[in-house]
């Protein structure tokens, strides 16, 4: 009779009601980044396609290294009807813990819709390994 929702189509209508594509918000989707540990530097490498360099701002905040991106829409959609947008506009970010690094010694590079940032490891001091202990 009416098997035209059987367990399995159900179970596939849930999943994709919740699938990123199908509900779009203000994700950090677009930003994917790879991070590389080098001997003295992290090297954060975030994919930015369709952004300009001026599109791009980096901050640095009680150790947390913040990305933005804003993209504006380019058509004008009062006289065209867009019937279909997978392209994001608007705003996002990403935050990454960096800890207590000088904001000066932080390198970034933007080329071809790839960021490319260098942050220092935090140097410790390195203390004394003998220790005195007092005689009374």
């Amino acid at each position: 009779m009416f098997n035209y929702l059987s367990p399995r189509r159900f179970e596939k209508m849930f999943d994709d009601f919740f699938s990123p594509s199908f509900v779009t918000t203000n994700t950090n989707m677009n930003m994917k980044t790879d991070i590389i540990e080098k001997e003295n530097e992290y090297i954060l490498e975030m994919e930015l396609a369709g952004y300009n360099k001026d599109d791009v701002k980096l901050s640095l905040d009680d150790g947390y290294l913040k990305v933005e991106a804003h993209k504006t829409v380019e058509r004008d959609d009062s006289t065209d009807k867009v019937v279909h947008r997978e392209r994001f506009y608007g705003s996002q970010s990403r935050s990454f813990y960096v800890g207590n690094v000088d904001q000066e010694a932080i390198q970034a590079k933007f080329n071809d819709g790839i960021l490319v940032i260098n942050v220092p490891k935090k140097q410790l001091k390195l203390e004394d390994k003998t220790k005195y202990i007092s005689i009374e």
